[in-house]
Parts: structure tokens; sequence; C-alpha cells
């Protein structure tokens, strides 16, 4: 009986508090969204890896998924869209060593219009000292955000 409730517990319990370096990892994909909102693509690109790849998984109204690969500057090299918001909310940090990802529920919205939903994954690589982003890849679901935001 002792070991049931033990295991119980455990299964239960709250994760760890986040770290100084999770907060670091989590911060620096932040910054790539508060770079974003504000059109800022030196504040984005300051973020980043030299060379960053992207990569896009667009669901598609006749069920198919659209696969992109770019760099950032393809995207973002001059401005990103004006009006553009993106936040994510309950981000996993899963980290070893120098290498982190950030996986995250997103929301995408233009001029306060939702556009699309998705799952954000952040690969981050620490280099000099400081997080960088060496890629980051997503879902973009136009009809999935009532589902999505239930995560």
């Amino acid at each position: 009986m002792l070991a049931l409730l033990i295991a119980a517990a455990v299964q239960t319990a709250a994760p760890p508090p986040a770290d100084a370096e999770d907060k670091a990892v989590l911060a620096t994909a932040q910054a790539f969204f508060d770079g974003f909102e504000k059109s800022d693509v030196a504040a984005m690109r300051a973020t980043l890896l030299p060379n960053a790849q992207l990569m896009s998984l667009t669901s598609r109204p006749d069920g198919q998924t659209a696969l992109r690969r770019f760099g950032f500057e393809e995207t973002f090299g001059t401005k990103p869209p004006s009006g553009a918001k993106e936040w994510m909310w309950s981000p996993v940090i899963i980290r070893r060593g120098g290498l982190a990802t950030v996986s995250a529920p997103y929301e995408l919205s233009i001029n306060g219009k939702s556009i699309h939903c998705g799952l954000d994954v952040f690969t981050l690589v620490k280099a000099d000292g400081a997080w960088k982003i060496a890629s980051i890849s997503w879902t973009a679901e136009p009809d999935a955000c009532p589902e999505i935001r239930k995560m």
C-alpha cells in the first residue's frame, strides 16, 4: 500500500523549477518572438546562429501537408509582416550540455486576427556562452486553434 501511495505521489509531483540555463534557453526563444512582433529583423537575427534553418509543415484544406524548408534571410531578411504577433504557452525544455530544445503550442495573429496555431520546436546551441537558435520548426494549422488552445 505504501508503495502505491509513493508511486502516485511521484506521478503527480510538479516538475522541478526551471534552472538558470532553462530560463536562458526560453528567453532566447522569447526574444525571437519579441523581435518578430516589433518587426525588428536585427533583434530576431541576434537570437540565431549563422545559417539557422527554418521548416514549416502547413496543413492544407485537402488534408495534405506542405513541407517548406528555408533560411532566415529568405523569409525575414527584410522585415516580418507588420502587426504580426506570435506567442507560445506551456513550453517544454529539454537540455543536455550545450544542446536544448523548446517545444510549445503557439498562435499567430496579424493585426489581432488569428491566422493559425500549431506546435513550435526550437533547437538551440550554447555558443560563446550564449544560447542561440540553430533551427525553428513549426506546424501551421489554420483550423486547429480551438484544440491547440487547450494544450
